[in-house]
């Protein structure tokens, strides 16, 4: 079938998909709907809907399910074009806590329920969605680490540095929605038992000087950085307090390097935490986190070697590319009904 990808970035991950859908690629214009101008908002969405290509059998979107599926609201598009929406952002995560709320919810929810089939990145996605639009059609698919990444981390065999109490967390597109300023705050809290802990801040975040101070003692923003297996190596523990955070594969690549994993319990890889230590999954408060911190690094150096290597072990059974296979078969199983 005639597949055009509707894309804002794109993500490696669903870019490989569309490849596997001999998809055209096609960017999507910048949406303004959080803006607090209604009408200019309003105008960015119709200009995008006017000037989508209208000849493709299925709409292969990046959360940009709206233009298609308002396009075929106004008649735009053929009511057999499928629309296929991959759900990877907090969405529907800010929907279900009424962080977006009134018109704006109202309107996401309307088109929402144009959607044909949704690809919930990890099961807890699928159980947002599910607890939002119980009739919505959905697969789940669990993305992989680029294979250079991986094939990078497992060829390093040292171990982190996990004696020592240094904390890691990877960030991007938004400091809140990483949950960036609760790692922040339970750091703050952790260096009063030790005091020589320190945070390192990885990743391109516009909105981190809003979350951190990052000339705080201990505290090293590093922003975008080409090495990641270095720092991960030159860390003790990973730490991401996710909120709605789909499946992020910085956690999967901490682990893939050695390093123990704490995620929130609104981070989706705590499916894969849960499977070696449940105790690592908390709630999104600072106070919990830096509970969890301090009785880590309280551990003797054997314990925290074995959960290292645990983690490690499992990370490399999330690293397979048979992923793409997999989405392919479901796809097309559902697009043959």
């Amino acid at each position: 079938m005639k597949t055009l990808f509707l894309y804002y970035d794109p993500n490696f991950a669903h870019a490989e998909m569309a490849k596997a859908l001999h998809a055209d690629f096609y960017p999507a214009p910048k949406l303004r709907s959080e803006s607090s101008n209604m009408l200019l908002g309003g105008l960015s969405i119709l200009k995008a809907v006017f000037t989508l290509p209208k000849d493709y059998d299925v709409y292969f979107c990046e959360g940009t399910y709206m233009i298609p599926a308002l396009a075929r609201k106004l008649g735009l598009l053929s009511k057999k074009a499928k629309v296929v929406n991959i759900l990877a952002s907090p969405l529907l995560y800010y929907i279900k806590i009424g962080k977006i709320k009134g018109i704006r919810r109202k309107f996401a929810l309307w088109l929402l329920k144009e959607v044909d089939l949704f690809v919930s990145i990890g099961k807890m996605e699928d159980e947002i969605l599910r607890e939002i639009l119980p009739n919505a059609k959905s697969i789940i698919v669990y993305p992989r680490p680029k294979k250079e990444v991986v094939t990078a981390l497992l060829k390093d065999k040292r171990l982190p540095d996990l004696s020592s109490h240094k904390i890691l967390t990877i960030g991007s597109i938004s400091a809140y929605y990483k949950g960036i300023d609760i790692v922040y705050e339970a750091f703050k809290i952790v260096k009063k038992d030790f005091p020589d802990a320190e945070l390192f801040i990885v990743g391109k975040i516009p909105d981190l000087s809003n979350y951190v101070d990052c000339n705080d003692e201990g505290v090293h923003c590093l922003g975008y950085v080409e090495d990641l297996g270095t720092i991960i190596k030159n860390s003790a523990l990973y730490v991401h307090m996710g909120r709605g955070d789909t499946f992020p594969l910085s956690t999967i690549e901490a682990m893939l390097g050695g390093l123990p994993v704490v995620v929130s319990e609104w981070t989706g890889t705590k499916e894969v935490v849960n499977e070696v230590d449940k105790t690592m999954i908390c709630k999104l408060h600072n106070k919990k986190v830096s509970n969890i911190i301090i009785k880590y690094f309280k551990m003797n150096y054997a314990d925290k070697k074995n959960l290292a290597l645990k983690f490690k072990k499992l990370a490399e059974s999330y690293a397979k590319e048979k992923y793409i296979n997999e989405f392919i078969i479901e796809l097309e199983r559902y697009l043959r009904k």
